[in-house]
């Protein structure tokens, strides 16, 4: 009986934190899943920048979920805060991986949760619309080009 309440209330728990992150809009996704505006600001062509990563993907989509205090596993994606949180970082689920290991796009978790490869946890943005592999392949070569800022 006790089992079952703790169950019941980890689901009414993972529920609600679902319900609150707005993650599966879709917003800032274009119907093919590119981020909608292009490059190091919205007005031009999306690169393998941290900047135009940021500005492209964390800031417009993965902030709807990754900001402020409830961030799931801590992760702020924000401008002030991604890079420090994901560069060299390990990751909370998975401690053996690095968020983002410098060089290694293949053995780095945010590749993995984004390309649904992942040991735990959901693919992300969770509930989708899911990024196109166009824009996964221009992190994986920001990654692979070191993760510089």
């Amino acid at each position: 009986m006790r089992r079952s309440r703790l169950l019941w209330g980890a689901l009414a728990a993972t529920a609600a934190l679902v319900a609150g992150c707005g993650g599966g809009s879709g917003a800032g996704l274009d119907a093919n899943g590119r981020p909608l505006g292009e490059g190091d600001d919205p007005g031009g062509p999306m690169t393998a920048s941290f900047s135009s990563i940021q500005s492209h993907v964390f800031t417009p989509i993965c902030t709807a979920c990754h900001a402020g205090g409830a961030a799931p596993q801590g992760l702020r994606l924000d401008a002030a805060n991604s890079f420090t949180m994901l560069v060299g970082v390990s990751s909370a689920e998975v401690p053996g991986l690095k968020r983002v290991a410098p060089g290694d796009a293949a053995n780095s978790y945010l590749i993995h949760k984004l390309e649904g490869h992942q040991s735990v946890g959901a693919r992300m943005p969770f509930g989708g619309p899911y990024l196109d592999a166009q824009t996964i392949n221009l992190i994986r070569q920001w990654i692979d080009n070191g993760a510089q800022k």
